[in-house]
């Protein structure tokens, strides 16, 4: 149902594999046995995409890409297809050419339908922040990013509930699916109104000596409300630790701990939104 699994890492010699060139012969044999399958629009855009981030191509990339991504041009050259676009059963697009974008404020909040004719129609969908109501998707795509509590002392914290002017030390870690590394990641740590960033830097701190897997960012960003950390997945599990303070007493939403690929937003993982509770002392 998709192409996915595990992701190879570029080799020098033998068969000359590598990421680029699998989904290339993946998407390529797609299109000749089953060129309406709903994969064939996602992979013809990763491998499209490879081919603009990438200054440098191997013979077996280059052949197998142009390959899959020219049967799909020969497809698509003498297309009359056609579609519209509605929101709430109100027509507010129509694509007579190649190529039509639509704004979100244009879509309304009702249910959006495209209805297409004379061939097939790609689209997708990009969207980013966070719900008026909390809600998200909670979902691990080829990165893992989990969050957990511990106390000054490294004793681990279960639930959600704390004591005003307690020490947190926050432990972030960060997990990959498959050997090949995965660079410009950004780890977001949204924190809760009764918490405050109190040290990012660990290392900084006395009393943190049961702290030994402890690995360093390559910059991060301290914000109010949240801390941004910047990596490259390099190793299958990287683990990141900073501290709060908890500071106001009551009931807190906390959001969700993030992990994107900057340059790759098939790359990401949301986990660990709910509440917590801080009592005073």
């Amino acid at each position: 149902s998709s192409f996915s699994g595990e992701r190879s890492v570029a080799v020098t010699g033998g068969s000359f594999y590598s990421p680029l060139r699998d989904e290339a012969i993946a998407l390529n044999v797609l299109l000749e046995v089953q060129p309406d399958h709903p994969q064939v629009a996602g992979m013809a855009k990763n491998v499209a995409q490879r081919f603009k981030e990438l200054n440098w191509f191997s013979t077996q990339e280059a052949s197998f890409g142009m390959l899959a991504l020219g049967k799909l041009a020969a497809r698509q050259a003498n297309t009359t297809a056609t579609a519209t676009i509605q929101s709430n059963g109100k027509t507010i697009a129509t694509l007579k050419d190649k190529l039509l974008t639509v704004e979100a404020a244009s879509l309304g909040k009702g249910p959006v339908q495209i209805s297409s004719n004379g061939g097939p129609v790609y689209y997708w969908w990009e969207a980013e922040g966070i719900s008026a109501s909390g809600s998200y998707t909670q979902e691990d795509q080829y990165l893992k990013i989990r969050r957990a509590f511990f106390d000054r002392n490294g004793k681990p914290i279960t639930g959600r509930n704390f004591r005003q002017n307690d020490l947190v030390v926050v432990q972030l870690t960060l997990e990959k699916a498959y050997a090949g590394a995965i660079d410009n990641v950004v780890i977001t740590d949204l924190l809760p109104a009764g918490f405050e960033i109190e040290n990012p830097r660990i290392k900084d701190i006395p009393g943190m000596d049961w702290i030994k897997n402890a690995a360093t960012p390559t910059a991060m960003d301290i914000r109010d409300d949240r801390l941004h950390l910047f990596v490259d997945a390099t190793n299958n599990r990287q683990v990141y630790y900073y501290t709060v303070r908890a500071v106001s007493p009551g009931i807190f939403q906390q959001g969700p701990v993030s992990a994107d690929a900057m340059y790759n937003n098939d790359y990401h993982s949301y986990h660990g939104a709910g509440k917590i509770v801080i009592t005073s002392r």
